[in-house]
């Protein structure tokens, strides 16, 4: 999983590595075709091709993206607002939602006139058609998801999530003097109590499941706030004893403020009086429509799910009957294996090392996708406290605009010992051997953060920016089956594919919980009973994922509805090549173009027509 939250989910934060020392060759041809700012890009006529006037309407969007997004802002690359917060107050919200439908309304009037391709000297894209419609998907969706989620009025673990990601957007990447980006974090930190202020005005129907979210995150937040991250020694920022004890203050400032706001909010809604709430059939579709381009009805989204669920769980089967033992069923053959390859709470990270270096040393030695390996600066940490409550794993890296840098922090909710013992076993059961490799697959190379590494390269500064789930989380699953059909085994191999599956299988039950507790047909504990029974997953780790599902709607569908599309894209490269189908060049081309909604992958990078 990438890190999504707010910003992240309405526009991805590209999370790759820097300028390309060892650059990654050009892909093949296709064988075939606070408040915004009042000003407004000039628009050209619809009949008209007009470049400069282009490049202005972009850049114009994209100014106003960074300074009402501020942590997003920091994420990619943009540091002109790094002491910033957005503005959460209604009026704001409302302010920015009215200007970005009318930058989205003017960006399709270009769009009608946009050729498909284009020179990048000309227009800073290859593809000024689609950026043009990237873009204005991606700010009517922003101004969507306030009216369909009202993520300040029912979820008040939002803003910790914001604070979190405004903390962490600083601290986790060197791309500036640590005194210089301290000097920033002190600001921020500064004005949190004032942010957590403007959030408690705007609870008015917080769900259940964001109560739960809001005491599992508050007190780690808090305690990062407190810790040596936010609070250098002078020394270690060049002597500036006052910029340190700012920090410190400051720091102490921001965690008390959480503390309170957090008992604040549970005592004026009490969790076991809150109820869950969809946000409804058409509230669904809308997102997944403009935030992924997805035109199929929810419903015959979750029917996909459902099939791959079926296809899935009979893959499962044959490899109990030829691997497991007799009469064993294939929960208790994926409770054996668990059991067996659990590790101690102190080794997961070790754990997940030296899995994901097995895996690099399989791609260093086989052809699956061009890596640029001197690019590769990968670290792999504990999770932040405010992913906890819904994220078992997470990619972070540096912002696309931070050229000179190639970070990349692997992010991984290891247990210790404060935590649960419920929670600290479902924990250390996801995280047990086999299931490492797989989940290295997909969030590390060549997952997630190859696909990064390649976005980033893109000569649109648009499709550096805009990341879309279909194809980012959709590739990475697929990585995960696809490096299982190139040949790649891993330390056992029966305990690798059985892991595949149990994570396929959780994959394709999401879209059933996905769909399912948005549209009001499930409940959470519903969903949360689904995943125990197809995916095989603890009760607790059950819960993290049905939460995360009405938490961050039409997001969990993506994994599996982005990966089926792109083997169907496959199957008809293959289909039109012939003997000359080069795997390598098919994942390359896709790469290339960045993370768009996969419907846009097959006729812009392949030559082949819309699914």
């Amino acid at each position: 999983m990438r890190r999504p939250l707010l910003a992240c989910v309405l526009f991805g934060v590209v999370l790759g590595c820097g300028g390309p020392p060892d650059p990654v060759p050009p892909p093949p041809p296709p064988p075939a075709p606070s408040a915004p700012s009042s000003a407004t890009a000039p628009v050209p006529k619809a009949a008209e091709w007009d470049p400069v006037a282009y490049r202005a309407a972009v850049t114009s969007t994209l100014e106003v993206l960074f300074q009402t997004m501020p942590t997003w802002a920091t994420s990619v690359g943009e540091h002109d607002f790094d002491d910033q917060w957005p503005d959460l107050t209604k009026k704001g919200e409302d302010a920015v939602a009215a200007d970005f439908v009318s930058r989205a309304a003017a960006l399709r009037t270009i769009a009608k006139a946009a050729p498909e391709s284009a020179d990048p000297k000309d227009a800073n894209t290859d593809h000024p058609k689609l950026d043009a419609l990237l873009l204005a998907d991606r700010l009517d969706a922003v101004a969507a998801r306030t009216r369909i989620i009202k993520p300040y009025e029912r979820d008040p673990s939002a803003v910790l999530g914001l604070v979190g990601h405004g903390v962490s957007s600083i601290t986790s990447h060197p791309y500036a003097p640590l005194h210089a980006r301290m000097n920033a974090l002190d600001t921020r930190l500064s004005r949190v109590p004032d942010l957590l202020t403007a959030a408690r005005a705007r609870v008015s129907e917080p769900t259940r499941a964001s109560l739960e979210n809001l005491a599992l995150v508050a007190g780690g937040l808090a305690k990062l706030l407190r810790s040596d991250l936010v609070r250098p020694s002078a020394k270690a920022v060049d002597g500036d004893a006052p910029l340190a004890a700012r920090l410190a203050k400051h720091s102490e400032e921001a965690a008390k403020a959480i503390d309170a706001y957090a008992k604040d909010v549970a005592k004026a809604f009490p969790v076991a009086k809150a109820e869950n709430r969809s946000i409804g059939k058409a509230g669904l579709e809308t997102l997944m429509q403009l935030f992924e381009g997805v035109t199929d009805s929810s419903a015959d989204v979750r029917k996909m799910g459902e099939a791959e669920i079926a296809r899935l769980t009979a893959e499962l089967d044959a490899l109990v009957k030829e691997s497991g033992k007799p009469g064993e069923s294939r929960a208790q053959f994926i409770e054996r294996l668990t059991k067996t390859g659990t590790v101690a709470p102190g080794q997961v990270l070790d754990a997940y090392r030296t899995a994901n270096k097995g895996v690099e040393a399989w791609m260093r030695t086989n052809k699956f996708a061009t890596v640029p390996w001197k690019d590769v600066a990968l670290e792999i940490v504990e999770s932040p406290p405010h992913l906890r409550g819904v994220s078992f794993a997470s990619m972070n890296t540096a912002g696309a605009l931070d050229a000179h840098l190639s970070t990349a922090r692997f992010e991984v909710n290891a247990p210790d010992a404060k935590t649960p013992k419920a929670a600290r076993d479902a924990l250390l059961a996801f995280h047990a051997k086999g299931a490492t490799e797989n989940i290295s697959i997909h969030e590390a190379i060549p997952g997630h953060y190859l696909q990064i590494l390649w976005q980033r390269r893109s000569p649109s500064t648009v499709r550096k920016l805009v990341w879309a789930s279909t194809f980012g989380e959709g590739w990475a699953h697929y990585c995960e089956q696809a490096l299982l059909e190139a040949g790649y085994v891993g330390e056992d191999k029966v305990r690798g594919r059985a892991f595949y599956l149990r994570s396929a299988l959780q994959r394709a039950t999401r879209v059933v919980v996905d769909v399912g507790v948005n549209d009001g047909s499930l409940t959470l504990e519903a969903a949360a009973k689904q995943l125990e029974e197809h995916a095989m997953l603890r009760p607790e780790a059950a819960k993290i994922e049905a939460r995360r599902a009405l938490l961050w709607p039409a997001n969990m569908f993506s994994y599996t509805y982005g990966k089926l599309k792109i083997l169907a894209l496959r199957e008809k490269v293959k289909a039109r090549d012939g003997a000359k189908f080069d795997l390598v060049a098919f994942h390359d081309r896709m790469l290339a173009l960045g993370a768009v909604p996969i419907r846009y992958v097959g006729p812009t990078a392949l030559g082949i027509a819309e699914q």
